[in-house]
C-alpha cells in the first residue's frame, strides 16, 4: 500500500514538473550561434528546455513531436526560409510567441513580421541577458541568479 502511494506521488510530481517546464525552440543555420544561445539561455533561465534546429524543416519536424512554448528564429535560414517558417508555424501552432533575430531589419521587414504576429524583433548582435529577460517576461519564467 505504501509503495503504491509513493509511486503515485512520484508520478504526480513528474507530471507536474513536465507542465512547468517550458520548451524554447531556437532556429539558426549557424551552429556556433545555436550552441551559444542554448548554453546562454539555459544558464539564465530556470525551468526551460532549449531545443535547436539548423533550418526551418528541422524546426517544423521538432514542432510535430514536441509542444513549443516560444520560437526564436533567424530570418535567414535555409530549406524553409524565415518568413515561410513563421507563416507555417502560425498556421500549425496558432499563438505560440515568435521572436525574430536578424542582422538587419528594414521598416518593411518590421511591418511584415508584425503582421505575422511576431512579438519581438532583435537585431544582431544582442546580449543574451537581454534576450533571456524578454523570454522570462513572455513565458513567466524565473531567472537564475548570477554569481
Amino acid at each position: 500500500m505504501v509503495r503504491h502511494s509513493v509511486c503515485r506521488r512520484l508520478y504526480a510530481t513528474a507530471c507536474y514538473d513536465k507542465y512547468l517546464m517550458k520548451n524554447i525552440l531556437v532556429v539558426d543555420d549557424n551552429k556556433d550561434i545555436l550552441q551559444a544561445l542554448q548554453f546562454g539561455l539555459g544558464g539564465h533561465l530556470k525551468d526551460c528546455t532549449i531545443l535547436t534546429a539548423l533550418n526551418g524543416q528541422q524546426a517544423a519536424d521538432i514542432m510535430k513531436s514536441t509542444t513549443i512554448d516560444l520560437i526564436l528564429t533567424d530570418l535567414d535560414i535555409p530549406v524553409q526560409m524565415g518568413y515561410r517558417f513563421i507563416e507555417d508555424s502560425r498556421k500549425a501552432h496558432g499563438l505560440v510567441p515568435i521572436c525574430v533575430m536578424t542582422g538587419s531589419c528594414t521598416a518593411a521587414d518590421r511591418e511584415r513580421l508584425q503582421a505575422l504576429g511576431v512579438k519581438k524583433i532583435l537585431e544582431k548582435p544582442f546580449q543574451v541577458e537581454h534576450l533571456s529577460n524578454l523570454i522570462a517576461s513572455e513565458l513567466g519564467l524565473e531567472r537564475r541568479i548570477s554569481a
